[in-house]
């Protein structure tokens, strides 16, 4: 595991950075484009067909939301590791009173200025923000990034007021996904993601965190994108480039295949995601 001191050269080269780009992709041949042209519209009308993609949006649309449902208007968000801002927009536009914390200063700076956000730069820890002040807080793929996840919980529990929700999301290592991939299961990703969790252990860290009410489930959040990053993964670990259509045809299978085992098979833990929403008792 990367030192506290050291970690920060791990995101030297990171998405919360305006200067991002994800590595390019090899061309694409005449042949390939013509057949996913052809192959894309069919697979997008079986999704409709069966059913599967209106079940898909309306998980994205709550998970986008950080499955908070209905605001009162007026009351009080903080995202922890809110990045460039984009979700704490769309949560203002909502009706939240919203704030963020960011350790990485580009992204600060970046949410300040194109979304005219109050973003605090540095750890939850280290801020000391107002006790018992706001309404929710939430952490999307963050918790898997810190050293020690129950103290910042605490902090989470700490900075709630009483009734306030506190919700995550973060990998879940019995996933589907990394079942079929193993080492090159793209949620791995080290050496940032220094604590990967089941639905057990993240509730337990809940609670030694101090929260009594928690509930913890799995999301298929965005499988596809996980399973093309492991397919990847695994093309690279062999040395083998292969054609962008035989990486679609594979990654479309295996998210067929992850969404039958969670939707219709009900296995929950096949989901890539672990949600937790935990309540502070008054």
């Amino acid at each position: 595991m990367p030192s506290r001191s050291e970690v920060w050269k791990a995101y030297r080269t990171y998405f919360t950075h305006r200067d991002y780009s994800p590595e390019s992709r090899q061309d694409i041949g005449m042949l390939d484009f013509l057949l996913l042209k052809i192959l894309k519209p069919i697979s997008k009308g079986f999704w409709h067909a069966t059913g599967l993609r209106r079940i898909e949006k309306q998980w994205r649309k709550r998970g986008d939301h950080m499955f908070l449902g209905d605001v009162i208007p007026g009351e009080r968000l903080l995202d922890v590791g809110c990045g460039h801002g984009a979700y704490l927009a769309r949560m203002r536009d909502q009706g939240w009173v919203v704030e963020g914390s960011e350790v990485d200063s580009e992204a600060v700076e970046w949410a300040r200025k194109k979304h005219g956000l109050t973003v605090h730069l540095g750890t939850l820890e280290s801020l000391r923000l107002p006790g018992d002040s706001y309404a929710a807080v939430t952490m999307n793929h963050v918790i898997e990034h810190v050293h020690d996840p129950i103290l910042l919980i605490r902090e989470c529990f700490r900075v709630l007021m009483p009734g306030g929700r506190l919700v995550l999301a973060t990998p879940n290592i019995e996933s589907f996904g990394h079942r079929r991939f193993g080492r090159n299961w793209s949620n791995l990703d080290p050496p940032r993601h220094l604590h990967l969790f089941t639905r057990k252990t993240l509730k337990e860290c809940a609670a030694r965190a101090g929260f009594r009410s928690i509930e913890v489930w799995c999301a298929p959040g965005y499988a596809d994108g996980a399973l093309q990053a492991s397919i990847d993964c695994a093309d690279g670990e062999v040395g083998e480039k292969r054609r962008i259509l035989f990486q679609w045809l594979e990654a479309s299978f295996l998210k067929l295949g992850a969404y039958f085992r969670f939707f219709v098979r009900r296995d929950e833990s096949a989901g890539e995601e672990v949600i937790l929403v935990a309540t502070k008792e008054g």
